[in-house]
């Protein structure tokens, strides 16, 4: 146990504590990864145009809307149920933000409201608005548009009819924390874990090893733990900044405990198995490049599956990171997948540690 400790501390000092590779990138980088995409993404009010399309005439309307630069308003005055079923889907499809419906004369109406809303002849103004919560764009384009019948002066006469066609809220800074996370294990286990034993593979230092009686299995795991304690370290401090940020990082930590600890599992055997293929330094870059550009950016974690073609969910559903940060977000019901998010990421790691068992003498563990 002593030699084990021993070993433990100089390949800590060695990967981690002088390396300032490893501290800003696995410990670092994710924590600047996050304010940029929260800074960027975290304010639509300030970037989106709203897409509005409302179906009626009215006169009014058509001049308190043309004053607001972010309203990209459209009436239709002709119109059938099969156009607000298209345009409903539009809202799903996120082609438009929100559909405003209006009655038959609605500036009639509208007067009308005004003249007798304090009398027993008083009658409301029926208003349907659809628009699709899950989607921040469309729930501020909704809110600037009730907001704008509220300040009609009629707040007690308009009726509205909200349909929500998702019920899920979606909040991008509460969205982005789970991907990040994907992004640090990813990091640390590609650009870590992998990197460094292709350095000792390089340096000679297994074959030195292989003299003592150390096992290399040993190594391997000592190694994986070094990687696994700087990724504890980012995403604490990660978890920290998205705390002071509004993420609700309290309700994500079980979810987030067990997802990482399977996904830690999965990464380690997949990095060994990978190389028991190859010692080539520049074959292992192209897969980690290959892999991190398509689990990233194919893998739901900077934007929902659901908003992306079929065909791209079901790339994304053959890797395992995906299930990953999916599964983080099942706790606050912004999950992309409804079920299964333990048996592709059990299916990875079943299938690397065969491989790595029936291939342990190209790593040097067998006995």
């Amino acid at each position: 146990m002593k030699n084990h400790l021993v070993l433990f501390v100089s390949l800590f000092k060695q990967l981690f504590l002088r390396s300032k590779e490893s501290v800003f990138w696995l410990a670092i980088f994710p924590i600047v990864l996050f304010l940029i995409l929260t800074a960027i993404f975290g304010n639509m009010d300030e970037n989106v145009q709203f897409r509005v399309k409302i179906l009626g005439e009215s006169k009014t309307l058509e001049k308190i809307l043309s004053d607001i630069e972010q309203m990209d308003a459209e009436f239709i005055a002709d119109y059938s149920q099969e156009t607000i079923d298209t345009l409903k889907k539009n809202i799903e499809e996120d082609k438009l933000d929100t559909l405003v419906v209006l009655p038959e004369d609605f500036d009639r109406n509208y007067s009308s409201a005004l003249l007798l809303r304090r009398t027993l002849l008083f009658r409301q103004v029926p208003v349907e608005l659809h628009y699709a919560p899950v989607r921040q764009s469309s729930a501020l384009a909704f809110d600037v548009v009730k907001g704008i019948f509220n300040s009609m002066d009629v707040v007690e006469s308009v009726k509205y009819e909200v349909h929500n066609l998702s019920q899920e809220q979606y909040d991008y800074n509460n969205f982005i924390y789970p991907g990040v996370v994907g992004m640090a294990i990813m990091s640390v286990f590609l650009f870590g874990f992998m990197n460094e034993l292709v350095y000792f593979r390089r340096k000679g230092t297994f074959k030195k090893l292989s003299t003592t009686p150390t096992k290399m299995v040993t190594i391997y795991i000592m190694a994986a733990i070094v990687n696994i304690i700087s990724m504890i370290l980012s995403l604490f401090v990660l978890s920290l900044v998205a705390y002071f940020l509004g993420v609700d990082v309290i309700t994500y930590l079980p979810s987030i405990l067990i997802h990482t600890l399977l996904s830690c599992a999965v990464l380690t055997m997949l990095t060994l198995a990978i190389m028991t293929f190859s010692n080539n330094p520049t074959g292992l870059f192209i897969f980690q490049q290959v892999f991190l550009q398509i689990q990233m950016f194919l893998g739901g974690f900077y934007f929902p599956l659901k908003m992306l073609s079929p065909f791209i969910t079901k790339l994304a559903s053959l890797l395992p990171l995906t299930y990953t940060v999916d599964g983080m977000r099942v706790v606050k019901g912004l999950n992309s997948f409804e079920y299964n998010h333990f048996t592709v990421p059990l299916i990875y790691l079943a299938v690397s540690t065969l491989i790595v068992l029936m291939r342990a003498k190209k790593l040097g563990v067998s006995e």
